[in-house]
């Protein structure tokens, strides 16, 4: 479940039997085997790692994540990017235009362990998802990023994130989906960088959860399994309040073109 859908409200339970919850139960693990010995994502430290799922927030309210990412990679490909090593600090403000649809937009600043301190451009997202998809078992959506970023977090200036949303839940049980395209613009061809949540709930006000963050390299030429990244995390989300929310990540790079370690925190506030 992304970070500012979970964040604003209590899991309904939605199995009205055994059979259903156990499905979904094998499905969320078969999913998240498979996935992760493939490992791959070159997951930069300077990202949100964020998985988004099918619902927004109320029509015609705001919300504010807070992120702040901390991440170690300890060498990086030369001449490729800034060093991976560092704090990246994002503001996301987004705003609910109707029941499907929902805009947001994404200020970045990051900080190295040198002491360097540089802007990291603009994102602005645009979410479309199936209308009152917190009252379905399965829903779905589209999120269109368009973003401007120096080198030191893209190869490209300027490019254009397409991601469908997969979102499949029953009972405390929750799998997100998100396979992503990176298309950046004027420059190479287009990235396949999907990605993976299943999360359960535990008690009223805590889920736990598992990511996967992959990037299997250009749809033109795949990446051999050293050069993919991936990037696994183990999660904890907290209710706090009936409008704050707290998101704590730990991940550990799979490949050797991954992070070696990421952190993140995530509040969220609704308004």
């Amino acid at each position: 479940m992304s970070e500012r859908a979970r964040n604003r409200a209590p899991w309904r339970r939605w199995a009205s039997s055994f059979r259903r919850a156990a499905a979904v139960r094998r499905l969320a693990l078969l999913s998240l085997a498979l996935l992760v010995p493939c490992a791959g994502a070159r997951a930069q430290v300077f990202d949100e790692f964020q998985i988004f799922d099918g619902r927004i927030t109320e029509p015609g309210s705001f919300d504010l994540n807070q992120h702040f990412v901390f991440g170690r990679r300890g060498r990086k490909e030369e001449g490729v990017n800034a060093p991976r090593n560092g704090m990246l600090v994002t503001s996301e403000i987004g705003y609910a235009t109707t029941t499907w649809h929902e805009i947001a937009v994404y200020l970045p600043v990051a900080r190295e362990f040198s002491g360097d301190v540089f802007g990291g451009g603009f994102k602005v997202r645009n979410s479309f998802v199936v209308p009152n998809s917190g009252e379905r078992p399965i829903a779905g959506g589209l999120d269109v990023e368009i973003r401007h970023q120096s080198a030191r977090f893209s190869d490209a200036n300027w490019a254009m994130t397409l991601r469908p949303i997969l979102d499949l839940r029953t009972g405390p049980w929750q799998l997100i989906l998100n396979p992503a395209l990176e298309i950046p613009f004027g420059r190479s061809s287009p990235v396949f960088a999907p990605a993976v949540r299943g999360v359960q709930q535990v008690a009223e006000r805590v889920w736990l959860g598992l990511e996967h963050y992959m990037e299997f390299g250009r749809i033109d030429r795949w990446e051999t399994t050293a050069r993919q990244g991936h990037q696994l995390f183990a999660t904890v989300d907290f209710r706090v309040g009936e409008k704050a929310g707290l998101h704590l990540g730990l991940g550990h790079g799979l490949t050797h073109n991954s992070d070696r370690w990421a952190g993140k925190v995530i509040l969220s506030f609704d308004f």
